[in-house]
């Protein structure tokens, strides 16, 4: 089932529909942004720190930049009496060039405006390459014969009704770890080429190598990548021919290779070892713990932290992205379908195996909740691998009405239990149960919101909250302008509405259910709101956060004054 990719998509008319859907998610996307001037988060600034220091000095010890800043971030590595990066060296890498630019123009990054250059670098080397991937994904379900609506509510599930929505937000690797894995198997799975164009094998060994260089454990997902190109190379009736698929996985091999011996050259260059990774010589006691025992943090498999991974309330993929369960539901189908070709049928089922692969290596992991971060980040890299098989579940006759109807519902429920993360605090404190309906929602309705494109402009942070949710809601509502299937007649109207009354109902009664779980607020709960809305800003209580950006705007005008007077000649006596 190939389908014919320009009936799809490449139209005039349905690419302008399908671009202004994109747009509307990209803005969705830079609407909020998670870096304050009165708030250094640990993950991001040690990013940070690293690129300052290595721009500033050439160098990766970062003591001179933690005496700049007066802070020592808790995520660090400490060796032989020096500050280290204690992450992956990928995104910091990648936003490295970027820093002399932003730093000619506005000086002050290299001091207190550092959160600025992270603004940027957030924007450019998570966000933007976030998206290109959701254009690829629609691209990849194009030519799987998918039609434009079901390819734009994949696309839209994945963008804005998952974790991957938060990640995209903020300086953390995983959400360009996903980019890169998720480009890689879309690449890969393309029925154009394939694995067959040399140009199109090397691009996939590429993203896979740097997704690892972005997020170490990635490479084992990168490495089961590569097995499964290696599966794919030749039709099943070619048998195992161990040679010819070594030589056809040849290219993306060499540059996941690459990819290692980046990091091992980055080890060296920084602590003296090839071998030697920051992990193991973690600053903080705690940390060092977690990474002290096994290897490097990891252990066997536990079923019972999968359990939690996937749908505990806390950090549950499922849980708060109900769609990846149909979505897993229709890979595990799509490769039992005889009226798919025998490569879609494997591609199906090793993106599910690979899935859950991965899922099961994280659970070993001694840090899986990811400390004091929302969702089970460590899973993100895995959301593009799952979302074909959302356009599988959708793809008629596949599904009844009725149960397509419920399968939107799973898909808004992701969206309400994603959008209040974005717009508040994407920090979900470890001993919380619930922390969307406990912190995320609460903080929403309380007006502690982060800030926004709509608070630089001057707007009140309901005004700009308001019209975020116009954001998030109006791409979906677009997608009823693209057609459902090919040349074919619009449904009836009273299909539609039983459709939509059906997922509205479910979605209002999936949504008492999960309100009524959540207890009354202890004491717990209570202090992490009260510290989230401190760390958003003194002026939170008050509801408007205006007062803190025009702070700032006022001490940039104040700086730009005191160096147009220190640059005035002096006057003649």
């Amino acid at each position: 089932m190939a389908g014919n990719t320009r009936s799809t998509l490449e139209s005039p008319r349905l690419g302008r529909r399908f671009g202004v859907v994109m747009a509307a998610v990209l803005l969705a996307w830079v609407w909020y942004t998670h870096f304050w001037p009165q708030l250094q988060t640990t993950n991001e600034s040690i990013r940070l720190y690293f690129v300052q220091a290595v721009a500033e000095t050439g160098r990766p010890e970062l003591d001179d930049v933690c005496k700049i800043h007066g802070s020592i971030p808790i995520d660090r590595s400490e060796y032989r009496g020096h500050i280290y990066m204690d992450k992956a060296p990928g995104l910091a890498l990648l936003a490295l060039p970027l820093y002399p630019i932003v730093r000619a123009f506005h000086p002050e990054v290299a001091g207190d405006d550092l959160w600025l250059f992270g603004v940027i670098a957030c924007l450019l080397t998570v966000t933007l390459p976030c998206w290109l991937m959701l254009w690829l994904l629609a691209r990849y379900l194009a030519t799987l014969g998918m039609t434009p609506r079901i390819a734009a509510v994949t696309t839209l599930a994945l963008g804005l009704a998952s974790p991957l929505f938060a990640y995209a937000t903020l300086f953390f690797g995983h959400a360009l770890a996903a980019a890169c894995i998720g480009a890689a198997a879309y690449l890969l799975a393309m029925p154009e080429t394939g694995a067959s164009s040399l140009r199109r094998r090397f691009a996939v060994g590429a993203l896979l190598g740097f997704a690892g260089l972005v997020d170490t454990p990635v490479f084992i997902l990168s490495g089961l990548v590569v097995l499964w190109a290696g599966a794919r190379a030749l039709p099943e009736s070619a048998g195992l021919a161990p040679r010819a698929r070594i030589q056809a996985v040849l290219p993306i091999v060499a540059m996941v290779a690459l990819g290692v011996l980046m990091q091992f050259a980055h080890n060296a260059w920084m602590l003296g070892d090839p071998l030697r990774f920051a992990y193991q010589f973690k600053g903080d006691k705690g940390f060092a713990a977690m990474h002290g025992s096994g290897l490097f943090g990891f252990h066997a498999p536990q079923l019972d932290i999968l359990w939690l991974l996937l749908i505990g309330p806390s950090r549950g993929l499922f849980y708060h992205a109900p769609w990846l369960l149909p979505a897993v539901a229709g890979l595990l189908a799509a490769a039992r379908d005889p009226k798919l070709t025998e490569t879609r049928r494997l591609d199906a089922i090793a993106l599910a195996l690979i899935a859950l692969a991965y899922a099961l290596t994280v659970s070993g992991f001694s840090d899986w909740k990811g400390g004091d971060s929302a969702y089970a980040r460590h899973l993100i890299p895995i959301l593009p691998l799952l979302a074909p098989g959302l356009a599988y579940a959708l793809r008629p006759p596949r599904l009844a009405r009725p149960l397509r109807a419920l399968l939107l519902s799973s898909i808004a429920i992701g969206l309400i239990l994603t959008m209040p993360t974005i717009a508040t605090f994407p920090y979900h404190f470890t001993k919380l149960e619930r922390p969307v309906l406990e912190l995320g929602w609460p903080l929403w309705l309380l007006g502690n919101f982060s800030p926004s494109v709509g608070r630089a402009l001057g707007w009140s942070d309901w005004t700009s909250a308001t019209l975020f949710l116009g954001l998030c809601i109006v791409p979906w509502l677009l997608t009823l302008r693209l057609p459902h299937a090919i040349g074919a007649q619009r449904e009836p109207l009273a299909e539609r509405l039983a459709v939509w009354t059906v997922a509205l109902g479910a979605t209002a009664l999936w949504l008492l259910t999960l309100v009524a779980a959540v207890p009354h607020p202890g004491r717990i709960v209570q202090v992490a709101r009260a510290q989230s809305s401190e760390m958003l800003g003194p002026d939170a209580d008050e509801r408007d956060g205006n007062k803190e950006w025009q702070k700032l705007l006022q001490r940039a005008k104040e700086r730009r004054l005191r160096r147009l007077h220190n640059t005035q000649p002096a006057p003649a006596n």
